[in-house]
């Protein structure tokens, strides 16, 4: 017997002995029904695969567009994307390999890092810690997520239809911490849409309109795109779901 064919003899019992590794997945969320102010959408319970051995929470990250074109539409098209704001399409488009529930080739993986290279960050509640509203008592539970179009109303997230969050901006992402202008609130103000407030250590969440941008004098209007994953753990191995994108709402004003 040859030294290749021994070499490959004990390859193979060690191969065997050892088990074949694990291919570590856990479920995306599934599809949302959208309106134009609002998304609902089931959470994967603990029967759904890799919920049970790996599940810690869900995220959702966001980030705001300013725009100088008012939408009250269900906007879900390159056209209306684009014509918002041409950084909305982009990052749509940019992100989308990562959704495409259809795709076989899609590997989500350090998708804090994916959202944070776009200046998305991670969403938070008020007087809240999102992650243990996210966590495992949230499985297999109904998410809401409501803009409601009336002056001065805070958005809202709302689990299983009896716990109501308000939604809050981040201070922080995965290399930035930033002092959000006017205030965490998730509601259209001139200083939101003030391009000269738009850096990293202001609005590090808002992303400036490419044309036809608002002045004093024009309206000027904000919007909001979400998406949401799962995170899960095997010993030292993080997992993530793909990100379900659920939806771009447009801000209701300060006052």
């Amino acid at each position: 017997m040859g030294k290749k064919t021994i070499v490959l003899i004990i390859s193979l019992f060690c191969l065997l002995s050892c088990g074949l590794e694990d291919y570590l997945y856990i479920d995306y969320v599934p599809d949302i029904s959208q309106a134009d102010t609002s998304a609902r959408f089931r959470l994967p319970s603990s029967g759904d695969e890799g919920y049970s051995s790996y599940f810690r929470r869900f995220e959702i990250y966001y980030r705001i567009y300013i725009s100088g074109q008012a939408e009250s539409a269900l906007i879900n098209t390159t056209a209306l994307r684009s014509g918002i704001n041409a950084s909305l399409n982009s990052d749509f488009q940019g992100l989308y390999s990562l959704t495409d529930k259809t795709s076989n080739s899609a590997n989500p993986s350090n998708l804090e890092t994916v959202f944070s290279n776009r200046q998305y960050f991670k969403l938070a509640l008020k007087g809240n810690i999102i992650d243990n509203v996210l966590g495992s008592g949230s499985l297999g539970g109904t998410l809401e997520i409501k803009f409601p179009p009336n002056p001065g109303e805070n958005p809202e997230l709302i689990l299983n239809g009896v716990f109501s969050y308000t939604l809050q901006r981040a201070r922080s992402g995965l290399n930035s911490v930033f002092t959000p202008v006017p205030d965490l609130d998730f509601l259209n103000s001139r200083d939101l849409c003030d391009t000269s407030n738009v850096t990293n250590i202001k609005n590090a969440d808002v992303a400036a309109p490419n044309t036809n941008p608002p002045t004093p004098d024009t309206p000027r209007y904000t919007y909001v795109s979400l998406y949401i994953f799962a995170i899960g753990e095997d010993y030292i191995t993080r997992i993530y779901s793909q990100p379900t994108h659920i939806g771009i709402f447009r801000l209701a004003e300060k006052s």
